[in-house]
């Protein structure tokens, strides 16, 4: 609330108080990695009020789930996915554990406990961001006794249990994804370096993020209070894009079963 408070004492300096500049428009404009707004008073009223109410309450849930599932998430689970894939063949343990299961079932079990854990994960990580959210709040927003006596226009976002879906399969398709790519690399190390650099850096090579198709299909379920800012995706329609995700994640999955079916599994 500190930089509101100082904005709202310059904005006073020059005669203009907090209930004229709620009156005029304010517009932003990004240029050259910079914003550019005409009614500095109201925008920083504007975002102290939405950084308040993200933590209000179970407001909590999707800002702290809107923080990791599209930047930690995609590369945490794809190679968490490896790990579960490679595991056995790093062990040599992977002939006794197809003998014992069979392999359709070897391979259904591993994707399973993906699934499972994928759910258990986010689960984990909302209960903590609500039980995090008042303590958050008390240590960068203290001393809050002011109220906002001017409405905010906000969007309507879908509930916790649809934020904490949400999640939860973005989860899953990255880590089935690095399952299936580690069932045939038999490896952690090469696929995790390759998703790292497609997930971490390639997106930084352009204007567009190929990851944010998933923000802006989550622009429904989180409102992005809590000052996560993504970048444009490629320039598709959501539904083509998440269909693309869809398919292409189906294809790896076909794709690395026939050619691990194929495999000797005496390593």
């Amino acid at each position: 609330m500190t930089r509101l408070e100082a904005t709202e004492a310059q904005a006073a300096a020059n005669g203009l108080s907090l209930a004229q500049a709620m009156e005029q428009p304010m517009s932003l404009v990004v240029q050259d990695g910079q914003k550019l707004v005409d009614n500095p008073l109201r925008y920083d009223y504007e975002r102290a009020y939405l950084a308040y109410q993200a933590l209000e309450g179970t407001n909590g849930v999707g800002t702290g789930l809107e923080m990791i599932t599209f930047l930690v998430i995609p590369l945490l689970f794809f190679v968490y996915g490896c790990g579960v894939a490679a595991g056995d063949a790093r062990r040599r343990i992977l002939k006794d554990r197809v003998v014992i299961q069979g392999a359709t079932s070897y391979v259904v079990a591993k994707a399973a406990t993906v699934v499972a854990v994928s759910l258990a994960a986010i689960l984990i990580a909302a209960t903590l961001s609500l039980a995090a959210a008042p303590i958050v709040r008390a240590a960068f927003l203290p001393s809050v006794d002011r109220s906002f006596p001017y409405p905010v226009a906000t969007v309507a976002v879908e509930s916790p249990a649809v934020q904490i879906a949400f999640s939860a399969s973005t989860a899953m398709m990255f880590g089935l994804l690095g399952l299936f790519v580690g069932l045939v690399a038999r490896s952690m190390l090469i696929p995790s370096l390759a998703a790292g650099g497609l997930l971490m850096v390639a997106p930084f090579a352009g204007p567009y993020d190929p990851r944010n198709i998933l923000t802006a299909a989550g622009e429904g379920v989180f409102n992005y209070w809590g000052g996560f800012s993504p970048r444009p995706p490629f320039p598709v329609q959501i539904e083509f894009g998440l269909a693309a995700m869809a398919g292409g994640l189906v294809f790896v999955s076909l794709v690395s079963v026939v050619i691990w079916s194929r495999m000797t599994k005496f390593v």
